[in-house]
């Protein structure tokens, strides 16, 4: 006699000591002499349903989570809508609007906290943010001075180039980061190459989000370099955007 049938002839044979039905302790659900065959079909729907995914119950039941999928979350119309302005490439005049939007891209695609208050931004020529970080002639495009604000060289467009507004977005993650303390118990240079290492990540997400053709990269030295020097740098480095710029397809 098979595992099945010892236990079927088992509960048959303590109904049969019994009322004609009693509750099953461990289903919490009537088991009657004749009907044995249709409580053991019930527990395994039950079964059955608690495979089903919550999404696919809520579309079968009629409910509003359209974009729900069997193992998506569903998301609000707030917050999709809220999404949609974040990743929007459309040109805005405004720029404070383009740092909210990039606000609301760096809670998406990072780890900070985003601060209530705006950063200063400064609109300055590329001769003079050179004189401010370099010292010469070099390929600086934006800088974030701690305590002050971001200086962008004034040739950038966040307000009408996806590109530029990855640059922004950069500067924007090291004013959060000063303001932060971020990686504050390491020394100048750790301290300076981790945060930028987290910019460059974070700028690098959002293009691929954007499906942007183009890619950063960090070009200094890391501080094991800097260290090992025999001179070493007369100051602390600048968190300042000059990044390698590759492409990954054509541009548009």
């Amino acid at each position: 006699m098979s595992g099945h049938d010892e236990w079927a002839q088992l509960m048959q044979s303590e109904c049969a000591c019994q009322d004609s039905s009693r509750i099953d302790k461990g289903h919490n659900m009537a088991i009657d002499n004749g009907n044995l065959g249709k409580a053991l079909r019930a527990v395994s729907l039950v079964g059955a349903l608690a495979l089903i995914p919550a999404g696919a119950l809520a579309q079968s039941t009629g409910s509003n989570a359209q974009d729900a999928g069997m193992y998506s979350p569903y998301k609000t119309p707030e917050a999709k809508a809220m999404f949609d302005y974040a990743f929007d490439p459309s040109p805005e005049r405004d720029l404070g609007k383009v740092v909210r939007q990039m606000f609301l891209v760096m809670d998406r695609l990072s780890r900070y906290k985003i601060p209530r208050d705006m950063p200063n931004i400064y609109r300055v020529p590329h001769a003079e943010l050179e004189q401010y970080v370099c010292g010469t002639h070099c390929s600086i495009k934006a800088w974030y001075r701690a305590g002050d604000g971001i200086y962008l060289d004034d040739s950038l467009k966040p307000e009408t180039s996806v590109f530029d507004r990855s640059i922004l977005l950069h500067e924007l993650v090291h004013y959060i980061q000063d303001r932060a303390g971020e990686y504050g118990n390491m020394d100048d240079c750790d301290r300076w190459f981790h945060r930028e290492v987290d910019a460059y990540n974070v700028q690098n997400r959002y293009l691929g989000v954007m499906g942007h053709p183009s890619r950063v990269a960090f070009t200094g030295d890391n501080c094991g370099t800097q260290k090992s020097a025999s001179t070493p740098p007369a100051a602390s480095p600048s968190q300042a955007y000059d990044g390698l710029r590759r492409q990954t397809g054509p541009e548009h």
